[in-house]
């Protein structure tokens, strides 16, 4: 047993013994490695070293450096010849945004809607016409609360009586349908949920009625003097729009207003169609005292309008009005008969003429002959025929082509420009 225990600790210290040997012939064989590269790099450096040559364009650059400098080199070496603009400072950001844009060249042809904007703002008169017409009933608990707490919130129920009572009042007033119930919407988008005194709910309501037809009539007030200063002479101005409406009267009042503004003028006699609109024509002209071009019946009306104006560049004639055969927009032979008109005498100013209690219908009628020959204004004729002017919103409203002047009556001087003020009393009269 004792023999057995000594053999196997002989053969772990000869185990570890080898293990030593192992490492320290490791360590001197990493020695001897050591000094034989030591001994080659000794015998390395006293050799001369031979260093490759660089490239020879490197080589010449290097030796211009050497005897004339870098700023020599960079005389001697072209240049590309580079044109630079001089620079301008931009602005900055904010500063563009600050800095007020360039105003626009006046264009050639002046529109009739580029004088000024009517003003917005009612007069007196018609804000006493909107609150003697205007009843607002808020609802019992609104009153109680502002007795309580002095400011409310709008309520649906306080409103809901003058909204529903002034959208009855736009329909009899032949505003369109479509019209009324979007004027009734945003009435109520503006009045409900606002938090107010209680003591200024009935001005609110009546301001937010008076403001929004405001708003909707709103439009540039149109000079036709300034208008015709403006223009290479002669003037030409077509009137057109559905039969029976009041075109030829009409034409007879805008001569009559010219020569108060010391224009002279001609007539066009372009309707060939209509029975005795030649004689009606001319019966105006003559109490005017003005010239009337005319043709026979069934004749070409665009040559009638072209001979107008030539007779007017050879008088020197400041104004031309070319009457037309009334049409419906159905019409599509009359339709391309006027597009014929405005081709070959290229009018500056295309109005038209519509009697203002038509109701609904004239949005249509106006829409399809703006569509066929864009129009610049339109004249409401016969308002004095118990029609509040409700026409005039359906108009502005559907079409955005400006309502510029009113017939109010038979007579020469019946004719007014238009004016909101006008409108509003009469449509809630």
């Amino acid at each position: 047993m004792f023999n057995l225990l000594k053999n196997k600790f002989s053969n772990f210290v000869d185990a570890v013994a080898k293990k030593i040997t192992g490492k320290v012939e490791e360590e001197a064989k990493k020695e001897e490695i050591k000094k034989g590269v030591e001994e080659e790099v000794k015998s390395t450096e006293t050799k001369p070293v031979e260093i490759a040559k660089p490239a020879p364009k490197i080589v010449e650059k290097e030796e211009i450096k050497k005897e004339i400098g870098d700023k020599e080199i960079e005389k001697q070496i072209p240049q590309p010849q580079i044109t630079q603009k001089p620079s301008i400072p931009q602005p900055s950001f904010l500063s563009q945004i600050l800095q007020p844009k360039p105003k626009p060249q006046p264009a050639e042809e002046v529109k009739p809607s580029a004088v000024s904007i009517i003003s917005s703002k009612p007069s007196e008169t018609t804000e006493k016409i909107v609150e003697e017409s205007v009843e607002v009933k808020p609802t019992l608990l609104t009153k109680l609360k502002g007795l309580v707490m002095l400011e409310v919130v709008i309520k649906e129920g306080d409103v809901k009586n003058v909204i529903d009572d002034f959208e009855l009042q736009l329909l009899e007033a032949d505003v369109a349908l479509p019209v009324a119930e979007f004027i009734k919407d945003d009435l109520r988008k503006k009045m409900i949920g606002k938090n107010i005194k209680y003591s200024d709910l009935d001005r609110f309501v009546k301001e937010s009625i008076t403001q929004t037809l405001f708003d909707l009539l709103k439009q540039e007030s149109f000079d036709i003097v300034s208008f015709i200063r403006s223009k290479k002479k002669p003037v030409k101005i077509l009137f057109l729009g559905p039969n029976g409406h009041g075109k030829t009267t009409t034409i007879a009042k805008f001569v009559h207003m010219l020569q108060k503004n010391g224009f002279s003028c001609v007539i066009s006699a372009s309707d060939t169609f209509r029975a005795a609109a030649i004689e009606q024509t001319m019966e105006h002209a003559e109490k005017l005292g003005v010239t009337a071009i005319k043709h026979q019946y069934g004749a070409d009306p665009t040559a009638v309008a072209f001979d107008a104006v030539k007779h007017a560049e050879a008088k020197g004639v400041d104004v031309v009005l070319i009457d037309t055969a009334g049409r419906q927009e159905t019409d599509r032979n009359l339709i391309e008969q006027l597009k014929k008109i405005s081709r070959v005498v290229n009018p500056d100013l295309k109005l038209f003429v519509v009697e203002g209690i038509v109701g609904n219908a004239v949005v249509e009628q106006v829409t399809q002959f703006n569509a066929a020959i864009p129009l610049n204004g339109v004249i409401l004729t016969k308002i004095d025929c118990d029609s509040k002017g409700g026409t005039a919103i359906s108009i502005k409203k559907a079409t955005g082509i400006p309502v510029l002047y009113l017939g109010v009556g038979q007579g020469y001087d019946d004719l007014v420009p238009f004016t909101t003020d006008y409108i509003v009393s009469r449509l809630m009269t």
